[in-house]
């Protein structure tokens, strides 16, 4: 097997490693907004990950032209809103669902939720922390280790109900800290 010449590998200084691992990052933390995005606009799910495929290429080729001050999902937002509208003109013979005024409002409504969900995991971070003992233990084999309410009332010499009562108040108060954490952050 041949290598390619050295003329076509990329770049590999350390500032253009550094861009790559942002670009990745924060393409990771931003896909299933663009994603969901996209999906809402086109119904065809094939054309749809083309889409998706078409803006996460162009992110790649302008994330350089990024500007950093500004909100990255609101930036790719942006580029996928002109790739739908773009798809659509080229599709003129089929129906536009949305207009451009209601993709943008879209696109602001996912950001949003984007942000919410960040701060609502946030929440669950500093509530769980609260959570200790037997109740934490209880808790990390539910959930963590993923084992069965009647094998976690065996190790604890306990009936599976016991345990089913005991997570669902671990949860009430769980749903209680967060929306108090969130109240508190103004989120």
């Amino acid at each position: 097997m041949s290598q390619p010449p050295e003329s076509d590998l990329p770049p590999t200084d350390p500032q253009n490693i550094a861009a790559m691992r942002e670009l990745a990052a924060l393409w990771v933390q931003s896909q299933s907004v663009v994603s969901a995005y996209i999906t809402a606009n086109v119904f065809d799910l094939h054309h749809a990950e083309d889409l998706l495929q078409d803006v996460a290429q162009i992110v790649a080729e302008k994330f350089a032209t990024y500007d950093r001050r500004h909100s990255f999902v609101a930036w790719v937002l942006g580029i996928a809103r002109n790739r739908i509208l773009k798809y659509y003109r080229t599709k003129a013979r089929d129906r536009v669902v949305l207009s451009e005024v209601a993709l943008i409002r879209l696109g602001e409504v996912l950001e949003q939720h984007r942000y919410e969900s960040e701060a609502r995991r946030e929440a669950l971070r500093q509530c769980l922390q609260q959570v200790s003992g037997r109740r934490r233990d209880v808790l990390e084999l539910r959930y963590r280790d993923n084992v069965k309410v009647a094998e976690i009332g065996a190790r604890f010499g306990t009936s599976a109900s016991a345990i089913s009562v005991m997570l669902h108040r671990i949860r009430a108060a769980l749903y209680d800290c967060i929306e108090r954490q969130l109240a508190k952050s103004g989120a």
